[in-house]
């Protein structure tokens, strides 16, 4: 028996829509936090016993919002795909599915994945996820001291020191950041 998962990402919450080999769907919201990602699971298996080996699961790429939940589920061994939300919008208009709610895309995205069977997504190892928290960490502070050293061209002399100071700070965290890569990668 295959089920499929639609999962619509949001910042604050996921609105799942689970479609049944009898073709009716089970809807639930939740949190998009690691808790109830762990509920979600729960919330899967109490509808489909097998589901890690029988459920796929399908959502958007969104930013950075679906990784976290991603790569848990992925983790875990279940069948996740990620796809292009231009593929699943041309789907939905296609057979006039679009119902521009969070639970009318969550059910799409299970009838898309239903239908084109995605192919799986593979979730980097858990050292490319530091490697890459990282590194976008350090774009992060980057930016922010140029932003400071921005200001320091044009500070009233009030001001000045304070952002200096900031600067300072900024080198520090930069530095830490940088060590911090160099050992990920060393590892």
């Amino acid at each position: 028996m295959q089920c499929f998962l639609g999962i619509d990402v949001s910042k604050a919450k996921l609105d799942v829509a689970l479609l049944l080999a009898n073709g009716k769907f089970k809807s639930k919201v939740f949190a998009n936090d690691a808790a109830d990602f762990a509920a979600l699971v729960q919330w899967l298996l109490g509808h489909v016993p097998e589901a890690l080996t029988s459920v796929h699961v399908c959502m958007e790429a969104t930013g950075s919002y679906h990784e976290t939940l991603a790569c848990f589920l992925s983790d875990q061994g279940w069948m996740v795909s990620v796809v292009n939300p231009l593929l699943v919008k041309r789907f939905a208009e296609v057979n006039r599915l679009r119902n521009k709610t969070d639970s009318g895309d969550a059910k799409c995205l299970a009838q898309f994945c239903q239908s084109g069977r995605p192919e799986r997504w593979h979730a980097p190892s858990v050292s490319v996820r530091a490697l890459q928290a990282l590194v976008a960490r350090l774009d992060t502070l980057q930016s922010m001291r140029q932003a400071e050293c921005n200001r320091l061209d044009v500070a009233h002399s009030s001001v000045a020191d304070s952002v200096r100071h900031v600067i300072n700070d900024l080198d520090g965290a930069i530095a830490q950041v940088k060590a911090q890569i160099a050992s990920t990668i060393n590892d």
